[in-house]
C-alpha cells in the first residue's frame, strides 16, 4: 500500500527536538536553574542545526519510463511476486527489478533511499497493437514474513518510483472481486474503494479496459491502475471485449499469469481458483478447437480438485469467469444457456462452492443453487459487473434462485479464514452522488460459506441400478469425462455462443451510443 509520512509524529519529533534543545540541563547551579545553559568557553550551537531532513529522490525519468506497472503471480505464492509494465518503442532498455528486504520501522525516506542488494532480470516482448514492449521480470526467493521494496526498469530506460508490497499472509486472507471496468471516473473510485479494503490481491473477472480494438486505451487503462496495481496483486480472465482485440491477443500480451495466462489454476492456501475464458473469446467456429481444449482442462482440473478436498487437502473450489450462467438482465435472463450445458453439470459434479462473474453491470448474488433453482448443496454465483462501466438493467420480478440483485457501481470482499469464506459486497457512489454520499461505500450483501466434508457418505454410495438419482450430487463416480462422452451437441453450442457474442456487442455498442 503507498505509505504517508505520519504528520504527527512529525510534529511531535518536532516538539521533542525543540524541548532538547531548550530545557536546562540536571544539575544544580544559578544558571542550570534559570534555564541559561553554563558558559563553557565553547560556541553556542545553533537550535536549527541539526541532521538535514530526508529529501525523497525523484524517479529517474529515461527516455523509456516504465509505466502501467502492475503485479501478479505465476509461481510460488509467499516467495515470489511477478512485474509486468510497459516502454514506448521498440528498443529494449531492460528488464529489470531492484529489490531488498522492507525492514520494520523503515520510515518513508528510508524506503525510497535504501540501496537495493537484489536484482532479477526478465523479458521483453512485442505489446499487441502499438509500437511498445511488454517487460515482465519475477523476484524471488523472498523472505514469506517480510515485505520487499521495489523499482523497475533500466539504466538505459529509466526507473519508476520505488513501490512496496506486504508479505502474503500465512493464515486468513482477504481478496476483492470485480469486473467489467474500463477507463473511467467510476472506475477509478471503484480502485480507491478496493485500495482502502487492504486486500492481499484482486480478481477482475473479465472486460478489463474496453478497447474495443483501440489498443492505445490499454495504455491508458493500465496507467490508470499503476497508482493501485504497483503495491496490490492483480489476477483476471478475459471477456468478450478481450476478444475484440486480436481474439484476445492484445490482453494476453499485458497480463502476467501461471501457464498462458488465458486459463489457469491457482492455489491460495487451502482454496483452489480455475481462471476460465468461460468461451468469452470465441468469436466464430475455427476457434472450437481452443474452446474444447479448455473444456478438457476445466474437467481434469475440476475432478483433481474435487477428489484433492476429499483427501483434506482443499477446502473450497472457486471457478473465476467472465460470463455467469444465470441471470436477472434485462435483455439476458434467464441464463447463458451454452454455459449451463457446457458446465453447470461439472460445477454440480465436483461440487464447486462459488463462481465469480461479471459481464452483467450490475451485482446479483444467488442462493446455493442448480439449473435455476435454489438447492441445497449447489453452488453461489457472485456476478460483480460494476467496476466501472456504464450500468444495465434488472428484469421486473428476479427469479427466485437471486438472493440480491442490485443496479449499481461495486465490488465484493471475501474473506477465508480456517473453514469459512465470508464475503461483503458494497455499492460505490455514482457520478452524481445519487445513491448516497459519494466516497460513502454501501454495504448491500453479504454471506458466508462453511466447507464441505470431505469425509465419505451414504449419498456418495453407488446408486441402485436402474433407479433415479435425487441430485447430480449423488454421482458415485468423480472421474473426469472426455468431451465426447457429454450428452451435448457441443456444434449447437458453439453456434450458440457466437451468435450471443455478436448479438451482446450490438448491443454494448447502442449503449456506448446512448452515453
Amino acid at each position: 500500500m503507498t505509505t504517508h509520512f505520519s504528520r504527527r509524529k512529525l510534529v511531535k519529533a518536532a516538539m521533542l527536538g525543540l524541548a532538547s534543545a531548550t530545557l536546562p540541563a540536571c544539575g544544580g547551579g544559578s544558571d542550570s536553574d534559570s534555564g541559561v545553559p553554563p558558559d563553557t568557553g565553547e560556541p553556542t550551537p545553533d537550535p536549527g542545526t541539526g541532521p538535514e531532513p530526508c529529501v525523497l529522490p525523484s524517479p529517474q525519468i529515461g527516455p523509456q519510463q516504465p509505466r502501467g506497472l502492475h503485479v501478479s503471480w505465476t509461481d510460488d505464492l509467499f516467495t515470489t511476486r511477478t512485474m509486468t509494465w510497459f516502454t514506448d518503442g521498440s528498443r529494449d532498455p531492460g528488464s529489470l527489478v531492484e529489490y531488498g528486504p522492507l525492514d520494520a520501522g523503515m520510515d518513508e525516506c528510508q524506503r525510497a533511499t535504501a540501496p537495493f542488494p537484489f536484482r532479477a532480470s526478465g523479458l521483453s516482448h512485442q505489446t499487441y497493437g502499438v509500437d511498445a514492449l511488454t517487460h515482465a521480470a519475477t523476484i524471488s526467493s523472498l523472505d514469506p514474513k517480510q515485505g520487499v521494496r521495489y523499482r523497475v526498469g533500466s539504466s538505459a530506460g529509466g526507473w519508476s518510483p520505488v513501490q512496496t508490497l506486504p508479505p502474503f499472509p500465512t493464515q486468513k486472507f482477504r481478496f476483492c472481486h470485480f469486473g467489467d471496468q474500463a477507463v473511467r471516473d467510476s472506475s477509478v473510485r471503484v480502485m480507491e474503494s478496493v485500495q482502502a479494503q487492504q486486500p492481499d490481491f484482486f480478481v477482475i473477472a473479465g472486460d478489463l479496459s474496453y478497447a474495443n480494438g483501440d489498443q492505445p486505451v490499454w495504455d491508458r487503462y493500465f496507467d490508470m491502475l499503476a497508482p493501485y496495481t504497483s503495491t496490490i496483486p492483480m489476477m483476471s480472465c478475459p471477456g468478450n471485449h478481450e476478444a475484440k482485440d486480436g481474439r484476445g491477443q492484445g490482453y494476453r500480451s499485458r497480463v502476467s499469469q501461471p501457464g498462458e495466462g488465458t486459463y489457469f489454476t491457482w492455489d491460495v492456501h487451502r482454496v483452489h481458483f480455475l481462471f476460465s475464458t468461460g468461451g468469452s473469446l470465441l468469436r466464430d467456429i475455427s476457434t472450437s478447437k481452443e474452446l474444447m481444449e479448455e473444456l478438457d482442462f476445466m474437467e481434469k482440473d475440476l475432478a483433481d480438485a474435487y477428489q484433492r478436498r476429499q483427501n483434506g487437502e482443499i477446502d473450497f473450489i472457486v471457478l473465476v469467469q467472465h460470463y455467469p450462467l444465470w441471470t436477472n438482465t434485462e435483455g439476458r435472463s434467464p441464463a447463458n444457456f451454452s454455459l449451463v450445458a457446457l458446465e453447470e453439470k461439472m460445477l454440480l459434479r465436483y461440487e464447486v462452492d462459488l463462481v465469480l462473474a461479471g459481464h452483467d453491470h450490475l451485482y446479483e448474488r444467488s442462493h446455493p443453487m442448480m439449473r435455476g433453482k435454489q438447492a441445497q448443496g449447489g453452488y453461489i454465483q457472485v456476478t460483480q459487473g460494476g467496476g466501472g462501466k456504464s450500468l444495465y438493467s434488472l428484469i421486473d420480478k428476479p427469479a427466485a434462485w437471486a438472493a440480491v440483485s442490485r443496479v449499481c457501481h461495486g465490488y465484493t470482499v471475501l474473506e477465508v479464514e480456517g473453514r469459512t469464506l465470508r464475503a461483503l459486497s458494497y455499492a460505490v457512489s455514482d457520478s452524481a452522488g445519487e445513491l448516497f454520499e459519494p466516497g460513502a461505500d454501501q454495504l448491500i450483501d453479504s454471506f458466508e460459506i462453511n466447507a464441505r466434508v470431505p469425509a465419505a457418505s451414504p449419498a456418495r454410495a453407488a446408486p441402485v441400478a436402474g433407479a433415479a438419482l435425487a441430485s447430480p450430487l449423488a454421482l458415485p463416480l468423480r472421474k473426469a469425462r472426455r468431451l465426447e462422452d457429454m450428452e451435448i451437441d457441443l456444434h449447437a453450442m458453439l453456434l450458440h455462443t457466437i451468435q450471443r457474442n455478436r448479438d451482446h456487442d450490438l448491443h454494448e455498442e447502442g449503449l456506448e451510443h446512448d452515453d
